[in-house]
Formats: C-alpha cells, sequence, structure tokens
C-alpha cells in the first residue's frame, strides 16, 4: 500500500499548503511569527529549496517554492513540522500535533501560472501584514526568505522595474475563474498547468496527472460495484397489498459488492476477517474491503457470508429508509421490487388484510431506524477521525514499477504515529467514548488484506 504520489519536476515549483489542527490558532503572537520565520530561514537553506512566495495566518502556512531535488520540499516541511510543534509546545504547555496531518502540494506551469499563484498566495493577506513575501515582491525590500524565481528576474533589469511590473500584475483585474482553479488543483493536489503540460507530464511520469471531474471520484472508486439495489421504489399499501416476504438466506444479491458499509459497533467482529478501512471522499464512512477487484471474497458459491457475523448493511436489504425532498425530516420506505426475496404466493405478508403493517413489516422498520440511527453515529466519528489528520491514503497492489497493478484505492487508514501524537486529552476523551477500541480493531485488520489474496488464491485454485 502506498501514499498518494507527489509529482516532482526539476526547476519546476510547488504551490503547497499547511493548516493547522481543528482550526487551532499556530501564531498567537508577534514573537509566534518571529520564530516560525527563523525556522523558516534555516530549513529553506539548509534543504536546497527557494522560497518565491508565502503568507503566514493565525491557520495556514502557504508557499511557493522551487525544490531542487525530489526529497528537497518534504525534508523542508519535515524540518519546519519538527522544530515549530516543539517550540509550540514547549511554550504553550501542550503534547501531539498542531498540523492538520499532510500538507497539501500542487506542480505549478510557471510559464503559465507562476504569477498567479503569487498573487494567490499574497492576497490572502492585507497589504500591511507583517509575514508574507508581499513586501519583497511588490516593494522591493528585503526579506532572507524569498528569491526571486526566473521569471520574476525577468521582469525588469532593475528590483525597480521588477517591483513596478509585479505591481502591474497585483493591481489588474481579478481574473475569479484562474483563482477558483488555483484552489481546486491545491485542494485535489493535481497540476497547475495547461492540458498540453499535463500530457507531457503524463509522459514522462507514466499515469494520469489530469484534474477528476468535480464531486468525490476517490469515494465513487471504493464503493465500484456496491450498489445491490435494483429497483427501489416506495412502499405503498396499496400497491404491494398482496407482497410477502421470504427469509435472507441467499446474499448473491450482493455478490458484486467491493466494499461493505459497516456502523461502528461491527468494526471488531467484520474486522476480525476482513480489512475495515476510512472512504476517502469529503463525508468519510467506515467500510468493509471484501473483494480484490472481482466479485466479493466474502460470500461463498451457496450465497452465505463466510464468517458467522454478517454486517446490517446486508441485512437490511431488501428494504431501505429515504428522505422525501419536500420534508427531509419525513421518512419513507423502500423496496427493491426486483428482489427474488419478494413473493405473492409464499412467505410473510407486509401487510394485514385492512392495511396495516404486519408484525414481520414492523420489525424491518424498527430494524432500518435503528441502522440509520447508528449509521449517524458512525458517520459523526469518522468525520472527527479524518478532521484530526491521522488519516493517510493507501491502496492495495501487486507487483513494482511497470509491473505494478493497483487493485484497490480510494481509502484511507490510521497512521498509528499520528494517531500517538494526538493530545492526551483528545485520546482520553477517544478512550471514554469506545473510539479507541474502534481504532485498534480497524488497525487490527489490515492485516486481513492478506487473507483476502489467500481466499482469492483458494478460489482460483
Amino acid at each position: 500500500m502506498a501514499r498518494k504520489v507527489r509529482i516532482f519536476v526539476e526547476d519546476s515549483p510547488q504551490h503547497v499548503m499547511l493548516k493547522s489542527l481543528d482550526k487551532l490558532a499556530i501564531f498567537k503572537d508577534e514573537s509566534d511569527y518571529r520564530a516560525f520565520v527563523d525556522i523558516l530561514k534555516e530549513s529553506s537553506a539548509n534543504n536546497d529549496l527557494a522560497v518565491h512566495a508565502y503568507v503566514l495566518l493565525p491557520h495556514i502556512f502557504e508557499f511557493l517554492a522551487t525544490p531542487s531535488n525530489e526529497d528537497a520540499l518534504s525534508k523542508f516541511m519535515q524540518s519546519i513540522g519538527r522544530k515549530y510543534v516543539g517550540y509550540f509546545n514547549k511554550k504553550y504547555n501542550r503534547t501531539g500535533t498542531i498540523f492538520q496531518g499532510r500538507y497539501k502540494s500542487s506542480l505549478v506551469e510557471d510559464k503559465k501560472y507562476l504569477f498567479d499563484v503569487m498573487l494567490y498566495i499574497e492576497k490572502m493577506a492585507s497589504k500591511e501584514h507583517l509575514f508574507s513575501s508581499i513586501h519583497k515582491n511588490l516593494y522591493g525590500k528585503k526579506d532572507e526568505i524569498v528569491s526571486y524565481h526566473s521569471l520574476y528576474k525577468k521582469l525588469g533589469f532593475t528590483d525597480e522595474q521588477r517591483v513596478q511590473k509585479y505591481r502591474e500584475f497585483f493591481n489588474s483585474a481579478v481574473d475569479y475563474e484562474r483563482v477558483d482553479f488555483i484552489a481546486m488543483c491545491l485542494q485535489k493536489q493535481s497540476v497547475t498547468g495547461s492540458e498540453d503540460f499535463i500530457k507531457n507530464l503524463e509522459k514522462i511520469v507514466g499515469f494520469s496527472l489530469a484534474l477528476k471531474p468535480r464531486g468525490r471520484p476517490k469515494k465513487e472508486q471504493i464503493k465500484k460495484g456496491k450498489k445491490m439495489y435494483k429497483n427501489l421504489t416506495i412502499l405503498d399499501k396499496e400497491k404491494h397489498k398482496d407482497l410477502k416476504i421470504n427469509p435472507l438466506e441467499d446474499l448473491n444479491f450482493a455478490k458484486s459488492a467491493a466494499h461493505i458499509p459497516l456502523l461502528a459497533n461491527e468494526v471488531t467482529q467484520v474486522g476480525a476477517a476482513f480489512p475495515v478501512v476510512f472512504t476517502a471522499g469529503e463525508i468519510p464512512e467506515l467500510t468493509a474491503i471484501v473483494s480484490l477487484g472481482s466479485e466479493s471474497l466474502a460470500i461463498n458459491e451457496d450465497g452465505k457470508w463466510i464468517t458467522a457475523y454478517v454486517p446490517s448493511y446486508l441485512r437490511k436489504y431488501p428494504f431501505s429508509l429515504a428522505s422525501t425532498k419536500e420534508n427531509p425530516e419525513q421518512k419513507v420506505i423502500l423496496i427493491d421490487e426486483d428482489s427474488s426475496l419478494f413473493s405473492k404466493s409464499k412467505g410473510k405478508q407486509l401487510f394485514k388484510k385492512g392495511g396495516d403493517k404486519s408484525e414481520t413489516l414492523d420489525h424491518a422498520i424498527n430494524f432500518l431506524t435503528s441502522y440509520e440511527n447508528q449509521m449517524s453515529v458512525t458517520l459523526n466519528v469518522a468525520k472527527l477521525i479524518s478532521e484530526s489528520g491521522i488519516l493517510e491514503e493507501r491502496e492495495i497492489s501487486v507487483g513494482e514499477g511497470e509491473e505494478k497493478k493497483v487493485l484497490v484505492n480510494g481509502f484511507k487508514v490510521v497512521n498509528r504515529e499520528k494517531l500517538n501524537a494526538l493530545s492526551d486529552d483528545i485520546l482520553a476523551d477517544w478512550v471514554r467514548k469506545g473510539i479507541m477500541t474502534m481504532i485498534d480493531a480497524h488497525i487490527k485488520s489490515l492485516d486481513n488484506i492478506q487473507t483476502l489474496f489467500e481466499i482469492a488464491q483458494r478460489r482460483q485454485s
């Protein structure tokens, strides 16, 4: 399993953003800013990094820089993170990280976007803000952190000419389309560049770098094949008055499901047999990986789940619960009309003769309601864990180099080191709430990735 790939191209600048954890103010007074500036000077010099633009704000450190080698940027970020976290925690008598996970970065096509990104960064604060490269790039004042980019130097033969030209850029009308594009590229960690530039890069690195359509592509990847409802329709006591349902004994309706959503209280049981991970979308979910790219390895040829505990997501089939457009608080019962569990000749009635709900339907509705309530709790827990910055992207793959084949991607797992670096009060709170028990079960479940390979091999044999 590998982290998200960061692209390095010689002499190409990188747009980088590092956020504080949970909107923590990492600069509480001027001395904090100055301490960080001193660390910046030292770290950029020691790690072969030329900083062209930067801004320090209470919750964000954002900059544009050209690394001289493939490791320069990561070493620079490690250096400032380690040194400033140590300074901050000692001064304010705290422990744990102060930053939100890994930094975000976007390779920039300098010929088309260098000045746009510089302006994007320097306009994040007012012109009077002391801790920004604006004072050197816009006013020509001394700043030991900033190194002029070659394109900036070409703006004129003297510092005055360069400042004057850059000032024209700064005062020109804002192109909001380009601003949005820069922000989106950084957020998605895609290349800030033209289509031709990206295509040329793809030939070099050997994989796609284009910005994916807006939305949650990674979440869709991990949900691929999960759909098991074929024809959902609202349950109607007139239309479905004669409908009967049979016991859920055959799970082949979920045979193509590569991932099964889980409730927080199911992680220990399901994680004993399958890897449990977090989806990589904006709204993370807990899910069990049950496939390596083909059919589900958790359901055998007889349509049975291969372990004793069946996830509740499957047990609620063929029913589902949904909100109405008119009133989101109002819920309606849905059924998969194409499900083989329904019949008009055998099974248990959904409605009594007078149209009232049968005991069977009441039981199904109670189960759906309980599932929805527990899922709401699960989503809140997953969101809390995601916001703590301890999740990192992973993938399941086989082979190396040109022979490498990605089997599953679009998911995240807890990084144990980042978890241990959280503040003691946070960890204690999570222990009391049972979140640590769930996280431990999640981390332990990752050993079952090998189990999936073993199941797949046995079935092929």
